[in-house]
């Protein structure tokens, strides 16, 4: 499951996604993976998680500092493990088989990694404060939770909820077309989804009522990155919200940006803790709704520190989405990007020792991410 990239398609399918290109016209990266990448790609585990942080300091440098971190491989050999959370803040629960096989949701103790369910094909995992874990499936969309005396429930279906609650900045003509990615827990357990082809954010409670938080506008996008491009000189880009992290006073949304894919053209969004029917305009902030970070690439996750106030954020490629789609013909994906904003400053984290991204937390300035999540998976952990 990957997310929408701006018009309700997907990289497995095109790089020219969210344009008004016919379908046919579009390159097909491969045909071997899963839709996934459509529907962007018990004891310790039940207790409390640290879900309240600071606030985000705005404004961050724009150019990365550079950085000595070194990541150190925790697990290996995980099935597409993007859903990432943790116990405590530092116990780090990961799901699998986001875009591949499914496994076990697992909680890592140490260098051992212990089951919470069985086999189970997860894009997203999010630990609520009560212990409850919720579990955003891949490809069909269904959020489920796991109390913390295990067991899990279906809570609710959440295309059906967009089939009737359309897209008003579609690109593609499909404005009920929905592809939940992006999974966090708000202070009181309810649960907030991001809809990366619904371009909207959901909050779904334990019984299942679904309502919108925030829906997120088109913006007119460059597209003099393009090589031999001959079509206009912007288009209107689709959001594609693929992340949100949770403060204790706010609610922060990482974009993808969807098509043309212009490096440096994403945003995170901040919203407060009770918003419903916001609206997000890169363009046009308002009193529910503003950018706090701009000039970032293709985000797949984001993490806020609640301890040093620290903004961690998950980047595709520098190069963002067409530099990452070439990986699939050439079997060598690009380096991922982790960067952390912190101060008015930009670091960039284990330079060159990550690719293809799944998800990343961070407390007590240990940080946690997967990767590999189309080839070998991994849990990592890293040091500021």
């Amino acid at each position: 499951m990957t997310p929408d990239l701006g018009a309700g398609a997907d990289p497995a399918r095109s790089v020219a996604v969210g344009s008004d290109q016919p379908r046919e016209s579009r390159t097909p990266m491969t045909h071997a993976r899963p839709r996934a990448w459509r529907r962007l790609l018990v004891a310790v585990a039940s207790l409390l998680s640290i879900t309240l942080a600071v606030d985000v300091p705005a404004g961050a440098a724009r150019h990365p500092a550079p950085s000595r971190s070194r990541a150190t491989v925790v697990l290996d050999g995980l099935s597409s493990p993007r859903g990432l959370t943790a116990a405590l803040g530092i116990v780090p629960i990961v799901g699998q088989g986001a875009f591949g096989p499914p496994g076990p949701v697992v909680m890592a103790v140490g260098r051992h990694s212990v089951d919470l369910t069985g086999p189970r094909s997860v894009v997203d995992v999010a630990l609520a404060g009560d212990g409850g874990l919720w579990m955003l499936e891949s490809n069909t969309g269904q959020l489920y939770r796991r109390t913390i005396f295990g067991r899990i429930s279906h809570v609710a279906d959440l295309p059906a909820y967009q089939a009737v609650d359309i897209d008003p900045d579609d690109n593609e003509g499909i404005p009920e077309e929905s592809n939940p990615y992006g999974l966090a827990a708000l202070p009181n357990g309810d649960a907030l989804v991001a809809d990366a082809a619904g371009n909207d954010v959901l909050r779904v409670s334990r019984t299942g009522r679904i309502r919108t938080v925030a829906r997120f506008t088109r913006e007119m996008v460059a597209t003099d990155h393009i090589p031999g491009w001959e079509g206009p000189p912007a288009l209107p880009t689709e959001s594609v919200p693929t992340s949100i992290a949770v403060t204790r006073s706010a609610i922060y949304v990482g974009e993808l940006k969807g098509f043309p894919f212009r490096p440096g053209s994403s945003h995170v969004y901040r919203l407060p803790l009770d918003a419903i029917d916001a609206t997000c305009d890169a363009t046009a902030p308002n009193r529910d709704c503003r950018v706090v970070e701009s000039g970032l690439t293709a985000i797949t996750d984001i993490a806020v520190d609640p301890w040093t106030g620290a903004l961690y954020v998950y980047e595709l490629a520098a190069d963002g989405v067409l530099a990452f789609e070439a990986g699939f013909e050439t079997g060598a994906f690009p380096p991922a990007v982790l960067l952390e904003l912190k101060g008015g400053q930009r670091r960039e984290l284990a330079a060159g020792q990550l690719s293809e991204p799944g998800g990343v937390t961070a407390s007590l300035g240990v940080i946690h991410v997967t990767d590999g999540v189309f080839t070998s998976g991994r849990l990592l952990r890293l040091r500021r």
